[in-house]
């Protein structure tokens, strides 16, 4: 497993959990039940080979149902399963992000401010952020790719408004030059050159999420740091401009490689957890006050367990934030529940297929019953998982997608891409350099699959969505990690 999502994806107002198995290429649903556990997972293919990585949800097709998308990292592209409403998706839709573009994170939002989501990725190999524009009815444009900069390898991605103008910017993580780059949106689809701030040599930034962490107002920026095993935040002014804050170590060799944010305590304030990847185990950071967090505490997710994404959510209505994490190592996926005081439950195992290595997970709710459900990115079965959630926080595996021969799934994202009220998802395949669309049903389930190329060897590792062309149609922004790029596909229809 490589990343999870949570999301109602059967509609029954309870989250569920959607993995992304990169060793099995598949994702894999648990939805959740009224009971604080999850219905046994179900499969769907994301492709032969296709490695999906990372994953996110969305309603593409504005069919009212999730739907989800992977990034297929030995695909080369991104692939779309549409939701049916009833935790199952159709067959997945790849597009390609180009020929060893490795796309490994992947986003949704509307970036054409056209009331229609779009798909963003990075492209690891191609050293590009790729854009899918959505035409609303679950199909996307071609990819449009941005440079995300020399030899910069970038791994994750993220969507947000940083500079408070109400449009969609994008924020990635550049590895291998220890630094984040920002591309700030002009809402018709289109971006800035990037700009980078460093982070610090030898860090080797992996993963980022955004919130407000001191309470004024303006976007910040949290950034995990697996080389020196820290925690970073950049506080943003509210003009897009940002200072470097604070450091908080994750332990001695944690690898701390993925992030969430919720507020654990019910103090009003975002803590931050991580997923340590050479640690077994994940953190939880609880924010008492103006740029400061207490110890961190930690809990075991096994023995060589490798975890290696979380989200946070509501899993079983209980209005606390819960956890849940993907292990790449142990190929299963777990659920932390929280209990509202700062602590958490036990983990709660969920187990997958062999060599599934889910890379990214995506959560909405797929079949329209109020509950989150989960879409799983499998990175190394090629295909993506689709789990019904329920009331009491257990999950059903309902189908699995295939995202392709060679595909390598590597990330995710989800929204309505054909206007239809029903979510939609976005794949990027980095193995087979594409994006894949799969259109959401409302049922939990996904079909009428189409692909889009992000060109040769670009290796799209991260998508996201927004409106870039202010048509009121969602397009997609891909991180092409081969081509030093990002890619926009604008939605004309």
């Amino acid at each position: 497993p490589y990343e999870i999502v949570s999301a109602d994806v059967n509609n029954d107002n309870i989250l569920d959990i959607i993995v992304a198995n990169a060793g099995s290429n598949t994702i894999g649903v648990l939805v959740g039940l009224n009971n604080e556990k999850f219905a046994p997972v179900m499969l769907f293919s994301t492709g032969n080979n296709s490695n999906p990585y990372g994953g996110a949800a969305g309603d593409f097709n504005n069919d009212t149902y999730i739907d989800f998308v992977v990034a297929n990292y030995l695909g080369n592209s991104i692939g779309v399963l549409l939701g049916f409403g009833n935790g199952s998706f159709a067959a997945v839709i790849t597009y390609s992000t180009g020929d060893g573009s490795r796309p490994q994170s992947i986003a949704i939002s509307d970036f054409n401010q056209d009331n229609i989501l779009d798909i963003v990725v990075v492209n690891y190999r191609l050293n590009t952020m790729g854009i899918f524009m959505g035409i609303g009815d679950g199909n996307f444009q071609n990819q449009i790719t941005y440079s995300t900069g020399y030899n910069s390898m970038p791994t994750f991605i993220i969507v947000n408004d940083f500079n408070n103008d109400n449009k969609s910017d994008v924020v990635i993580c550049n590895t291998n030059t220890d630094d984040i780059g920002i591309f700030y949106g002009y809402g018709n689809g289109t971006f800035t050159s990037v700009i980078s701030y460093s982070v610090g040599d030898g860090t080797s930034p992996h993963s980022i999420r955004s919130g407000n962490f001191n309470n004024d107002n303006a976007m910040d920026i949290v950034i995990a740091s697996p080389g020196t095993n820290r925690i970073l935040i950049l506080y943003g002014s509210g003009d897009g401009h940002f200072l470097v804050g604070s450091t908080f170590s994750t332990g001695s060799k944690a690898g701390t490689i993925s992030l969430g944010v919720g507020d654990f305590d019910g103090n009003g304030l975002l803590d931050v957890t991580t997923a340590n990847y050479l640690g077994n185990n994940i953190g939880v950071h609880i924010s008492s006050g103006y740029q400061h967090f207490g110890r961190e505490m930690t809990y075991s997710t096994g023995d060589g367990s490798a975890p290696y994404a979380v989200a946070i959510s509501d899993f079983n209505h209980d209005n606390q934030s819960d956890v849940v994490v993907v292990n790449y190592g142990t190929n299963n996926m777990g659920i932390f529940f929280g209990f509202g005081n700062g602590t958490l439950s036990t983990i709660v195992l969920y187990p997958l297929e062999n060599n599934a290595n889910p890379t990214a997970v995506a959560v909405a709710d797929f079949n329209h019953d109020n509950y989150s459900d989960i879409a799983v990115v499998n990175y190394g079965s090629n295909n993506i998982y689709i789990f019904l959630g329920s009331i009491n926080g257990i999950f059903s595996l309902i189908t699995i997608y295939s995202t392709g021969i060679g595909s390598n799934p590597y990330g995710i994202t989800i929204g309505d891409f054909n206007n239809d009220n029903i979510l939609d998802i976005i794949i990027a395949a980095a193995g087979t350099n594409e994006i894949i669309l799969a259109q959401g049903y409302g049922n939990g389930t996904f079909g009428n699959e189409t692909s889009y190329t992000t060109g040769y060897n670009f290796n799209p590792y991260s998508v996201a969505v927004g409106h870039f062309t202010g048509d009121n149609w969602l397009d997609i922004a891909i991180a092409i990690y081969q081509g030093d790029h990002i890619e926009i596909l604008a939605k004309t229809c």
